[in-house]
């Protein structure tokens, strides 16, 4: 009788294959995948991402197309994320991949971890259970606006302030100079916008300032 050379990974061929998510780490830990929202994607609406996850096949390629069904196991702090019940493996193919969509948590400091499985008694599934480490997957995501090199030059950080100048001056911090014109000008639109609305206010719970 044949053997994968593997012996964590034995398969007899002939039986039905196996698959799992795809998984480089040697140390037989659950992958992790990692989703990003970031102040670019504030800035073009960008309120939910596709994420593609690959599953790759454990023994002989197939002669028929067959299923994988995929099941939620857990999520903590989770957004709206959504899978299809399951996906097909072409007929002699040894990968293809499930598409995640994912919302953008509605707080910037918020963080996520929704725990996929492969759904192995789901009666559509036509594999059998491969590795422990590779039959569930944890999609990790987190909305971090605050870019990198903040400076204080417009006064301290926050992310409503953060956003306010998103709005005004349609463009990342990047791209935004630090000129004395640039802080007079969203400095007198805050003024502006104060006439005819709330206050924003920082993380403590203060107005922001725009010095």
């Amino acid at each position: 009788m044949l053997y994968a050379c593997n012996t964590s990974e034995i398969i007899k061929y002939g039986e039905r294959p196996r698959i799992n998510f795809e998984n480089t780490s040697k140390l037989n830990i659950t992958v992790q995948h990692y989703v990003y929202f970031t102040d670019e994607d504030y800035l073009n609406g960008v309120t939910q991402k596709n994420d593609s996850l690959k599953l790759e096949l454990m023994g002989e390629a197939s002669a028929e197309a067959l299923k994988c069904c995929f099941k939620l196991i857990s999520e903590q702090n989770a957004p709206d994320v959504t899978f299809p019940e399951y996906v097909e493996l072409p007929a002699g193919a040894y990968e293809t991949y499930v598409v995640v969509k994912v919302k953008r948590p509605e707080r910037t400091d918020s963080r996520f971890v929704v725990t996929l499985g492969i759904d192995t008694e789901n009666p559509l599934h036509d594999f059998d259970a491969g590795k422990c480490e590779g039959q569930q997957l944890e999609i990790v995501g987190e909305f971090r606006l605050k870019p990198v090199g903040w400076n204080n030059y417009f006064g301290t950080y926050s992310d409503g302030k953060y956003c306010f100048m998103l709005d005004f001056f349609k463009g990342t911090y990047g791209s935004i100079g630090n000129t004395s014109n640039n802080r007079a000008l969203v400095r007198e639109a805050y003024k502006e916008y104060r006439l005819t609305n709330p206050a924003i206010l920082d993380e403590e719970g203060n107005e922001i300032i725009f010095p």
